[in-house]
């Protein structure tokens, strides 16, 4: 199998401005045609470019993965799909000292200026608004993150790996989506403008799967009373992975725009943690396996092919 998780982190690490991303759709269009598919860049309503390989709208099954790439946060973005009490502790160990650093902000200002009754209140709540968002949007919307290996280069290299393994399947098409850092605009724009397959078609999600040993899926009520979900958890524990309803392996990407979907992660396990995801969005993010890439896409084409 061709190594696209080290060439396109060498070739394309920053996916990230128009010029960048255009730069590898180019790139991604000439890979898939010489593997045989029909293929093409379109822009979806709010200008998001997506790839789209073969032919969704009849395909059986659609293995997608976001292709952008992310700003640095100011505190990694942990992923802990199965441990729902931890995940929200530590969302609230980054938004509460937010809060408090905005609200003092907020009476510092009226307390400097001595300002009283209606106008101090305006001032504290315009100062701690100012101070609340300018901090969420630089936990949100740092700098350009400059290593980008696992989020979503591994997902974008498992897409083009298991299109060139399975060139000319009419039951199966790829859609690398843009824009999902942005509130997966690209994934919501294209089911938006294709309802039958965001309501029918099963939907197979990669999003960080280069860093890991276990892949964790979570599938959506639809996707759990498909008839081909058996073969995909099988397939998938095959490849020493664990396939959960939605609600109890919770991530937070493309599959989510679509009914019948599962998304997949790789994940580490820690005693007392459960199963994580770490150094995302970080300058830390170069930790990825081409071992995984080769065995996922493996169990995702047996998969596919045998349902």
């Amino acid at each position: 199998m061709k190594d696209y998780l080290n060439e396109i982190d060498s070739r394309f690490p920053l996916r990230c401005t128009p010029e960048q991303k255009e730069a590898f759709r180019a790139y991604a269009v000439t890979e898939a045609q010489a593997a045989g598919w029909p293929v093409g860049t379109v822009r979806e309503a709010g200008a998001h470019d997506n790839v789209i390989i073969g032919d969704p709208e009849t395909a059986k099954t659609v293995f997608t993965a976001h292709y952008d790439t992310p700003r640095r946060a100011l505190f990694p973005n942990l992923m802990l799909p199965t441990n729902k009490p931890l995940k929200y502790l530590y969302i609230a160990a980054i938004i509460l000292p937010m809060l408090a650093i905005a609200i003092l902000a907020g009476v510092a200002a009226r307390k400097l200026t001595g300002l009283e009754g209606v106008a101090g209140r305006m001032l504290y709540i315009g100062v701690y608004l100012l101070v609340y968002v300018a901090l969420a949007m630089l936990f949100i919307r740092g700098p350009v993150n400059k290593r980008n290996k696992n989020d979503n280069t591994s997902g974008t290299a498992a897409v083009l790996a298991l299109a060139n393994k399975m060139a000319g399947d009419k039951n199966v098409a790829f859609i690398l989506f843009d824009n999902e850092e942005k509130g997966k605009k690209g994934s919501r724009a294209y089911a938006a403008a294709h309802p039958g397959v965001k309501q029918n078609t099963l939907i197979v999600n990669m999003d960080c799967v280069g860093n890991g040993d276990t892949f964790i899926a979570g599938a959506s009520a639809s996707a759990l009373s498909d008839p081909r979900f058996s073969a995909l958890k099988t397939a998938l524990e095959n490849a020493g992975g664990k396939l959960c309803p939605a609600s109890k392996a919770n991530m937070n990407s493309d599959h989510k725009s679509f009914d019948k979907s599962v998304g997949i992660a790789a994940c580490l396990y820690k005693k007392g943690v459960g199963y994580y995801t770490p150094r995302i969005h970080t300058k830390r993010d170069t930790v990825a396996s081409p071992e995984n890439i080769e065995k996922l896409t493996n169990a995702l084409r047996e998969f596919a092919q045998e349902a």
